[in-house]
């Protein structure tokens, strides 16, 4: 691939890129000219602007008039090398031309959208809204993780009394080797009645006081919040519905969150403010929609073909329920954000 800045160059010219123009058509930039390449006016101003863009450690190195030399030489390495892709039909590559509206694309976005919506623009007013609607994401119960080993009894299954049996002896086993994981999965492998839970190797994932005592029973969610003991593992409980005994395995622990407004409204600030930019930008495309006569043809869409095995090898579990990474095809660029702040959501996950 080009670079970015030779990108540009091939496109536009060497003045294309600072916004005066070069060869291709446009008029030649004005100032005092210090190099001449292939009918290019490169200028002193124009090198002073792109000297002005190193860091102050670089800019220190051309302070001598040796090095001063040596940054025009350079430059003029880079316009020779863009007036030979220009002679060689570059410019007119796919690739190049694709390269130059992804550059062009940033800039409209860049310049439209700098000073429409500003983060000092966002009220207190929205940032209370935006607490109150997402209250769970700031105030979270106490929780736990735990995996499980299910045995049923009842009809066409084991007599209770033999499902119990077994379950308090899977409850030894599962004791005796209580810092071992694979000894539990192993257990759940070979005793386990429960095909969802037994797949993900007996895990349940993490789990509120309340869920526990609705899905395990009040004794087996007591045991469970009763104590940080990872990897402890409790004797055999009955299910509330009377269908099967359960061996639980205390798997991971978070702590309650409780974060009022007033902790999290500088945290807040941000999303909503990229909430905002984001709307405008989806107001703006679809304005430029009408503006540019756009047309899709949705019943084309069956004649693109992709592998259904390759799609999904390269996906992870997240992105196949739609949460994966935010990549963004060709024209989909949003105004730039600013880094997302760290949300309520609890980080101590043990996974």
């Amino acid at each position: 691939m080009l670079g970015s800045a030779l990108v540009c160059a091939v496109a536009f010219g060497s003045a294309g890129c600072d916004g005066s123009a070069g060869k291709n058509g446009k008029a030649t930039p004005t100032g005092d000219p210090i190099a001449v390449i292939a009918g290019t006016t490169l200028t002193v101003e124009q090198l002073q602007k792109k000297l002005d863009e190193q860091s102050p450690f670089v800019r220190a190195r051309y302070a001598e008039e040796g090095k001063k030399k040596e940054f025009l030489e350079g430059q003029v390495r880079f316009e020779v090398l863009a007036a030979e892709a220009r002679a060689r039909g570059y410019e007119n590559d796919p690739e190049v031309e694709e390269a130059v509206k992804k550059i062009i694309v940033q800039r409209l976005t860049r310049e439209e959208f700098d000073g429409r919506v500003q983060l000092k623009d966002v009220t207190d007013a929205e940032l209370k809204t935006y607490f109150d609607a997402h209250k769970s994401d700031y105030q979270k119960p106490e929780m736990s993780r735990a995996s499980i080993v299910t045995i049923a009894f009842g009809e066409g299954k084991l007599t209770k009394d033999k499902a119990k049996a077994t379950a308090e002896d899977v409850a030894k086993q599962a004791a005796a080797k209580a810092d071992d994981r694979v000894v539990f999965k192993n257990l759940v492998d070979k005793f386990s009645t429960d095909a969802a839970t037994k797949a993900a190797g007996g895990d349940i994932r993490y789990i509120d006081r309340a869920e526990a005592e609705g899905r395990l029973g009040k004794p087996a969610s007591d045991w469970l919040f009763a104590s940080e003991d990872i990897n402890g593992v409790s004797p055999a409980f009955e299910l509330p519905d009377g269908s099967a005994f359960v061996v639980v395995k205390r798997t991971g622990r978070r702590k309650a969150i409780d974060r009022e407004f007033d902790q999290v409204k500088n945290q807040i600030k941000n999303v909503v403010y990229r909430e905002k930019r984001s709307a405008e930008f989806n107001v703006f495309v679809e304005q430029l929609k009408v503006k540019h006569a756009v047309k899709t043809f949705d019943d084309k869409l069956a004649k693109l073909k992709v592998d259904p095995a390759a799609a999904a090898a390269a996906l992870t579990p997240h992105d196949a329920h739609g949460h994966g990474p935010n990549i963004p095809m060709p024209g989909t660029e949003q105004p730039e954000q600013p880094a997302a702040p760290v949300t309520g959501r609890d980080s101590h996950t043990n996974e």
